[in-house]
């Protein structure tokens, strides 16, 4: 018994360490706040992966209002958003396809990945269930 917790706990140190890792490569972590509304607007590019199928490539535009929409293979969504707590959190106003249509959120991190702005989060959709996606933007 004692060799198994020993066993899940090295285990567990090894995936924190590889999460941490991964996300560190991917830029560095910007806290938003208000005053960084206009960070965000513009055209956003990448890819949405949903489970069990191939991520999709993907563009969303935020508006200066906070609107935002995304089309990427059979979907589309339009939403808003809002800063909260350091991240950029996406409510659902509208959509069709499978990951677009239904009730949807999702929160995201801003990464400044240097001579680009990235959106890395995740989400879940009522009809699509759960999805993550990564967007960039040149700065």
């Amino acid at each position: 018994m004692a060799n198994t917790t020993k066993f899940l706990g090295i285990a567990m140190v090894v995936l924190v360490a590889g999460l941490v890792a991964g996300c560190a490569s991917s830029g560095t972590v910007k806290k938003v706040t208000a005053g960084d509304a206009s960070l965000l607007t513009g055209r956003w590019t990448g890819n949405v992966y949903a489970t069990g199928v191939p991520a999709s490539t993907a563009t969303m535009t935020v508006n200066p209002d906070g609107s935002y929409s995304t089309q990427g293979g059979a979907f589309t969504s339009t939403g808003k958003i809002d800063l909260k707590d350091g991240y950029v959190h996406f409510m659902s106003t509208g959509g069709s396809g499978a990951l677009g249509s239904g009730e949807r959120s999702g929160s995201a991190t801003l990464m400044d990945r240097g001579g680009s702005w990235g959106l890395v989060g995740n989400g879940y959709g009522s009809r699509g269930g759960p999805f993550d996606f990564d967007f960039s933007k040149g700065k």
